[in-house]
């Protein structure tokens, strides 16, 4: 299992549990912010960057969603899933970001990289070099 399937995996176990445990009564703004913590959780050595990443996807996906309840929605469980492969150091697979994801994706790793191990940050500025964005 690659690790951008075992991600997939344990978030949608999140949004089961979720609905679960609160007799099937579903919070997609609960559900979403666990996720992010999941990202976060995934992606310790990477200073705040999980962190920045993952209120990127909550402040531009999930909040301001019409449906927010319902969120998150499987395009928005496979962006969050490509910024996870991103974080990995993997491009994304599916073309689940756009290029707006993608220049917001450089600025971060931009403010962020001082805190970055050079061998992480190399890697991810060369996924955004092949991305045609720097």
């Amino acid at each position: 299992m690659t690790d951008t399937q075992q991600f997939l995996s344990e978030a949608k176990k999140i949004i089961k549990y979720e609905r679960a445990d609160n007799g099937g009564r579903y919070d997609g703004k609960r559900a979403c912010n666990k996720l992010a913590d999941l990202l976060e959780k995934r992606n310790p050595s990477l200073g705040d960057l999980p962190h920045s990443i993952s209120d990127f996807w909550l402040n531009t996906y999930i909040l301001p969603s019409s449906d927010a309840v319902n969120e998150p929605t499987e395009e928005h469980l496979e962006k969050l899933s490509a910024f996870n492969a991103f974080l990995a150091g993997e491009d994304d697979e599916n073309g689940s970001l756009s290029a707006d994801d993608w220049k917001n994706l450089q600025e971060l790793v931009n403010y962020e990289a001082e805190d970055l191990p050079l061998d992480i940050l190399e890697k991810m500025m060369g996924i955004i070099v092949d991305k045609g964005i720097l």
